[in-house]
């Protein structure tokens, strides 16, 4: 017997000049690893505004427009679902249960068994569209498919933030919350709620609970998010960093915002040290307090350069572009916008230390994939990362919403992380770290042998 298992994302595979997210990066290595699994066929939809092509086990469901995203704006779209009206809404999902439901029946008539299980990614619409797949199944006689729900954080700000007395923000609208209670997906019992919920973190589990809690906590699965290890490893040895990125680094080109005055220009190779950040460009990720921060190290004349990793909107690229380079007249602070796996990895490896300040981090995925690169981190002592980053790996400073003062302690452990040397005395414990507690396979082996354990999955 083959397990069949079927994927529906909310973002595209970084792919034909789309970036992908998080919770997208999660979905493809989830495919992989679900696909090296014995007995086990995967497969996955998700959408795209430019991506075209039709593969076994990989279906696009094809966008006219931008991806719709929870926040305002990320990288890749500035087309918030508050943007859309209830009847583009609806026509989404129509279309989508459609096109779901049509591939489902081919993959069932294919291998001659019903589908074992679907994961949905994100709490909002695709959990909508399986209930309703299913509805159709059950009153054609066809089984139900069982579905778990992986509830990233970006949906669940939404909630929190619709419940919250400032419920009608900018950013997070308040009007979706009704809509999903409404749905039910969410209840204990019914046709149509999911069967678990799945979340990377403790943290996002209370959440769920918090902002949905009429479901069972029982049915919540805990799953420690996982890195791809395929593609995130160390690009050369941490003792041969220095000599390598002198060659390596130059090969990067700036990407600065439309209507620049500032040219595109080769990462220089020859600093003595260096520091990156990877990450959309979101208030919450706090770019500025590390931009703060350089303004502190970048006195230290041509000693330390700092590498941006990631983009957002024109406008927040020219934001924070324009804090580097007019407010605080950073002349060694170079963005390379977003970046493949294989180029992440190698701007990982070259870097000494990894700083990533966000406020209330669902998770910290790519704290996990620069310690897979052996590189050390720094962060804030908020949200994810404050259950696996420890002393042995890196450092999270004390929080404060004070951008000076966070950037002056981002700031002062970095300095400690070059006198000290983390790179050749912490970059082994982190890479080691990561690959025993945080690789992809590790992680959906253990997330399917909890439902086959304790909730009853064939």
């Amino acid at each position: 017997m083959t397990r069949l298992i079927f994927q529906l994302g909310t973002n595209p595979w970084q792919r034909d000049g789309e970036v992908a997210p998080g919770s997208a990066i999660l979905h493809e290595a989830h495919h992989r690893a679900l696909n090296s699994l014995p007995d086990t066929k995967a497969f996955s939809m998700y959408p795209s505004k430019t991506q075209r092509f039709v593969k076994e086990d990989v279906r696009v469901f094809e966008l006219d427009h931008d991806i719709p995203i929870f926040e305002m704006a990320a990288p890749g779209s500035n087309l918030g679902w508050h943007n859309l009206t209830d009847g583009e809404i609806a026509a989404y999902r129509q279309r989508l249960g459609n096109q779901v439901e049509a591939w489902i029946n081919g993959i069932e008539a294919d291998h001659g068994e019903s589908m074992s299980l679907a994961i949905v990614h994100h709490a909002f619409l695709n959990p909508v569209v399986l209930a309703d797949v299913n509805e159709r199944r059950l009153a054609m006689g066809r089984p139900r498919i069982p579905v778990l729900c992986f509830a990233h954080g970006a949906a669940l700000q939404m909630y929190t933030a619709a419940k919250a007395d400032s419920r009608d923000s900018d950013e997070f609208p308040s009007r979706f919350l009704p809509l999903m209670e409404a749905e039910g997906v969410f209840e204990a019992t019914g046709v149509r709620a999911v069967d678990w919920v799945a979340a990377v973190t403790s943290r996002q589990v209370r959440g769920f609970n918090d902002v949905f809690p009429g479901f069972p906590l029982e049915r919540m699965v805990l799953t420690p998010n996982g890195y791809d290890q395929d593609a995130f490893f160390p690009a050369v040895h941490p003792t041969k960093a220095p000599a390598w990125r002198r060659d390596v680094l130059p090969t990067f080109i700036t990407r600065p915002y439309p209507g620049s005055n500032v040219p595109p220009a080769p990462v220089p190779g020859d600093y003595e040290h260096y520091v990156v950040f990877n990450g959309k460009f979101a208030e919450w990720k706090r770019l500025d307090a590390l931009l703060e921060a350089a303004s502190i190290w970048e006195r230290h004349a041509k000693r330390i350069a700092t590498i941006i990793i990631g983009g957002g909107s024109d406008d927040e690229q020219k934001k924070y572009q324009d804090l580097a380079y007019d407010k605080h007249r950073l002349k060694h602070t170079y963005f390379l916008g977003p970046r493949d796996p294989e180029e992440l990895a190698m701007l990982f490896t070259a870097a000494d230390v990894a700083c990533f300040p966000s406020r209330d981090e669902p998770f910290g995925l790519t704290f996990i994939e620069a310690m897979a690169c052996g590189t050390p981190v720094i962060g804030a002592n908020s949200g994810g990362p404050k259950d696996f980053v420890n002393d042995a790996i890196g450092l999270l400073v004390l929080e404060s919403e004070d951008m000076s003062v966070l950037g002056a302690r981002l700031e002062a452990a970095a300095m400690q992380a070059f006198f000290e040397d983390w790179k050749r005395t912490r970059g082994a414990s982190a890479m080691n770290y990561a690959l025993m507690h945080f690789s992809i396979r590790a992680q959906v082996e253990r997330m399917l042998s909890q439902l086959v354990h304790d909730h009853q999955l064939v």
